[in-house]
């Protein structure tokens, strides 16, 4: 089959890390696999077995405000990525936006899919155009397909469509993430993806920390990711963007790997630490709801409650029984958590 996913970029982050793994599994089946993405949206560091098209991108975009970046990209892409879709067997659109030019696009005899990873209104302003196209979306594929990567996703899926979504599981890359040996330091160390998106929590975070510090006075967060400006804080923070082995060292070694999220469609992450036998506090934001056992494999707290947080924080800091059960049974957690799972429940599903 001819089989396209339309997107408006291709990065490292977990969701397009999931696309790019099941389009390089259907090219290894044998099907005729692209990825459309504007271009100058793909980070040329990001590999894939799929044939990338890259569609016209008018460069005075980037000139733009980051908040206008979304809508003007997707009018302006609309019309070229519809045309590279129209000939597909079937699409796989994984992002709100790119529902639309997939329908646009749709043969009579194409099959159209959507690959639910979150609720994605929460990414934009409901003044946008992309927070109604997201709002509208599961209506418009109403007669097609839904997959999700979390139970409480398909269940919204199920309310705003009445269509049964396909469950996904997502995986890990178990030959990355495995324990590894415990490199000393001098401090505690708080190991957090510190992504700014509002829904991260990163603001519940930070006040919870300087609850830990006056308990734990020699404690650092380690914070991951690209960081346009310093995190609001009085604590010591080391600032990292390392490769997939390199955080699989940190998971390993760090004291506490933290999710403070508000709300996630299945967070990655925690499961990577618990992989690497990092004992992990995270918040009750749905998509943990999966895999996580609050005082077997980890510490679960409500989110927003920057106190829970803290307390959490501060227990695996000062117990070293507790810390050491969990990291013990997070990597009996993320045993099942596999690629190949992922990719047999995706594939089977497509070709039906």
């Amino acid at each position: 089959m001819r089989i396209a996913f339309p997107m408006l970029g291709l990065e490292r982050t977990g969701g397009e890390k999931v696309v790019i793994r099941l389009a390089d599994a259907l090219h290894l089946r044998g099907h005729d696999v692209i990825i459309v993405v504007p271009a100058r949206k793909r980070n040329e560091s990001v590999q894939t077995l799929a044939k990338v098209v890259e569609i016209p991108c008018l460069p005075t975009l980037e000139r733009l405000p980051e908040r206008q970046r979304p809508t003007a990209t997707l009018l302006n892409v609309l019309g070229p990525m519809a045309r590279k879709l129209r000939n597909q067997d079937v699409i796989v659109a994984n992002y709100a936006p790119t529902c639309l030019p997939a329908k646009l696009s749709r043969r009579k005899n194409a099959r159209l899919w959507y690959l639910v990873q979150h609720d994605e209104s929460l990414f934009f302003s409901p003044l946008s155009l992309e927070y109604w196209i997201t709002k509208l979306s599961y209506g418009a594929f109403s007669d097609g397909r839904f997959f999700v990567v979390s139970n409480w996703l398909k269940d919204m899926v199920k309310d705003r469509s009445g269509c049964d979504a396909v469950l996904v599981p997502p995986g890990i890359d178990h030959t990355v993430y495995f324990p590894r040996p415990r490199s000393p330091h001098a401090k505690k160390e708080v190991l957090c993806m510190t992504r700014p998106a509002r829904w991260r929590g990163i603001d519940t975070f930070l006040r919870a920390m300087e609850q830990v510090r006056r308990l734990v006075p020699d404690v650092r967060i380690v914070a991951i990711g690209r960081h346009s400006a310093p995190l609001e804080t009085s604590i010591d923070v080391t600032y990292l963007t390392p490769s997939d082995s390199e955080l699989a060292g940190l998971y390993s070694s760090c004291d506490v790997f933290v999710l403070p999220s508000l709300l996630e469609g299945l967070p990655v992450p925690p499961l990577e630490a618990m992989a690497c036998a990092g004992p992990v506090v995270l918040t009750d934001c749905k998509g943990t709801r999966d895999y996580a056992v609050d005082g077997e494999n980890c510490l679960m707290v409500p989110p927003g409650n920057s106190n829970a947080l803290a307390d959490a924080i501060t227990r695996l800091l000062t117990d070293e029984e507790l810390s050491q059960k969990l990291r013990s049974n997070g990597p009996k957690t993320a045993a099942s958590w596999t690629y190949e799972r992922m990719e047999q429940v995706f594939i089977a599903a497509l070709e039906s």
